[in-house]
């Protein structure tokens, strides 16, 4: 086999090119007046070949993870065929495009080795440090001059007091921002060359993420604060397991308070000292108002205070359930949730432009594929949680820890994104490529530690 032929049929250059094709769909194409990324193209005839590659020469491992989550692929492939009113170009290039994350992202062929897994994560930390450090970069140059624009229905530069940069969304993009600085402390403690611009990026996307006021994001960097304090300075203490949780719950309540303080203070230096006075997204007034309200038996009330606190997440919950009901056993198919909505539904918050998903991973999963693919990916969820779970167990006092435990929160990034968003489904996310990419990687692992 020659050196083209090694490139064409390697999984390490394939997702080298993926996650360089799905980085640009993360950005705004739209307000270029861009509707399709050529690249996805070229990227599709790839996965095909390399896909027919694989099953000719039985290089792809069927073993129950595969199984699961590709007849979730299959089903929501299956559904969107079905739904042909609703379904368009996009939708079958979306559940395509699903299963190939499944099958060549997500699954690793027979006989990957360590040394090919710790080669393809020396080509993607590079890789994403430098795309997503210069996306975030000219972000925050944006941010400093209060840019904004709005071309093709589609908005740059800081919208109201959040920021979006140059992303389509400032959700995903926070979250990949908190992946890539995972990647990055990856890089610092394996002794990466450049450590320094390491360093530089992860200043760039913590600002970057604070600036989205992204609630999500900020849990996230709460739960990855607390992972890291917990590695560095509590692991080792002879304490007990209930007093480390004890000690663990306060240091993320503090963290997540802190971030708020530290996120009005980086706004005023960037923006002006009116940030100040903002109340923050978290609506911690509201909150208790809410509470109050419950307690005092006046749910009807409540719950339209949580809607306005979650930016509609209640109506969308209960349009969510409405479009179900259309198709309850195998689903609506992909990207078909906003325009069903439209269509069958009178909620308001569904008019929005950005409003495409449930905005919950679970949810959106009973919604695209039905009862049967939504448990399927219940199934697997819970399987790939006690996998990680058993994995971080196992590894406790070995050097893998570490590395282990960061590509469980790379994971646990998307799927704390996606509780409150579309997390592992944003299939043009940089985001959703990388968790399951590394998830990938831990189902390989303790495979390999069960056999």
């Amino acid at each position: 086999m020659n050196s083209i032929q090694k490139i064409i049929f390697s999984r390490k250059y394939f997702k080298f090119i993926y996650i360089l094709c799905i980085f640009i769909n993360t950005l705004a194409l739209g307000y270029l007046g861009i509707e399709n990324n050529l690249l996805v193209i070229i990227t599709l005839i790839w996965a095909l070949v390399l896909l027919i590659h694989d099953i000719i020469h039985k290089e792809i491992v069927i073993n129950k993870d595969f199984v699961l989550i590709n007849s979730y692929g299959i089903i929501l492939f299956l559904a969107t065929l079905y739904n042909q009113k609703y379904s368009d170009y996009k939708s079958y290039l979306i559940a395509f495009m699903q299963i190939i994350i499944f099958i060549l992202i997500f699954s690793n062929k027979k006989n990957t080795t360590l040394i090919d897994i710790k080669k393809e994560i020396k080509l993607i930390i590079p890789l994403t440090n430098i795309l997503v450090g210069l996306a975030s970069g000219i972000s925050l140059i944006m941010y400093s001059f209060n840019f904004y624009d709005t071309k093709n229905g589609w908005i740059v530069g800081v919208s109201g007091n959040r920021l979006f940069g140059v992303y389509f969304n400032c959700n995903p993009a926070a979250f990949l921002a908190c992946i890539t600085i995972l990647l990055a402390l990856l890089a610092i403690k394996y002794n990466y060359q450049y450590k320094k611009l390491y360093y530089l990026n992860i200043g760039i996307q913590f600002i970057y993420i604070l600036l989205t006021k992204c609630r999500s994001a900020l849990i996230i960097l709460a739960v990855i604060s607390t992972a890291l304090i917990y590695y560095y300075f509590i692991k080792k203490k002879n304490h007990g397991k209930i007093k480390k949780i004890f000690i663990l719950c306060i240091i993320f309540i503090l963290i997540t308070f802190n971030s708020l303080l530290i996120d009005k203070g980086i706004s005023a230096i960037f923006n002006n000292q009116d940030v100040i006075q903002e109340e923050s997204r978290f609506q911690l007034s509201k909150i208790i108002k809410a509470s109050k309200l419950l307690i005092s038996g006046d749910p009807s009330k409540a719950i339209n205070l949580i809607d306005q606190i979650s930016s509609g997440r209640i109506e969308l919950l209960n349009t969510s359930i409405e479009i179900w009901k259309f198709s309850p056993i195998i689903g609506i198919g992909a990207n078909n949730f906003k325009k069903m909505g439209m269509d069958k539904t009178n909620g308001a918050t569904i008019q929005a432009i950005q409003v495409v998903h449930s905005h919950n991973e679970f949810i959106e999963s009973f919604v695209t594929t039905g009862i049967i693919g939504g448990t399927i990916f219940i199934i697997f969820f819970i399987s790939c949680f006690k996998k990680c779970f058993k994995l971080l167990k196992i590894n406790y006092n070995n050097y893998t820890y570490f590395s282990i435990l960061i590509c469980c929160l790379v994971v646990g990034c998307e799927v704390i994104g996606g509780f409150f968003d579309y997390g592992v489904f944003y299939v043009y996310s940089l985001s959703t490529v990388l968790a399951w990419n590394f998830l990938g990687y831990l189902c390989w692992e303790i495979e390999k530690q069960n056999n």
